[in-house]
């Protein structure tokens, strides 16, 4: 079964191997999705408690991204490093992580599911 649970954070950064515009500073509303695969437990009914993802990427992820400048934890914070920073965050805490997608803008995400 395939958990998926959304989440919206605000965040600056600049990428300083970019050629264009995205050098400079600048902010997106950041959307996260993270997405977990799982057998049902036939006790609970449930593969993985939403509330229990929500603890968990709000602790690992959120709260270290939320309102900072993303280029105090990460080189050169592109849409690709930060998917890959997250799943690192993440895989210990969640067993069978299988995506994390971040949305930069409405129309542009990656997807990253581990190496």
């Amino acid at each position: 079964m395939i958990v998926r649970r959304r989440f919206r954070f605000e965040a600056a950064h600049h990428l300083p191997r970019h050629p264009g515009k995205c050098r400079t500073l600048h902010g997106h509303s950041y959307e996260l999705i993270v997405e977990v695969d799982r057998p049902v437990d036939p006790a609970s009914g449930m593969a993985l408690d939403f509330a229990d993802l929500k603890q968990v990427v709000r602790q690992e992820v959120v709260a270290a991204l939320d309102h900072r400048c993303i280029n105090e934890l990460l080189d050169n914070p592109t849409a690709e490093e930060i998917a890959r920073w997250t799943w690192t965050r993440l895989a210990a805490r969640l067993p069978g992580l299988s995506a994390v997608e971040l949305r930069e803008t409405a129309d542009c995400s990656v997807i990253y599911r581990g190496s």
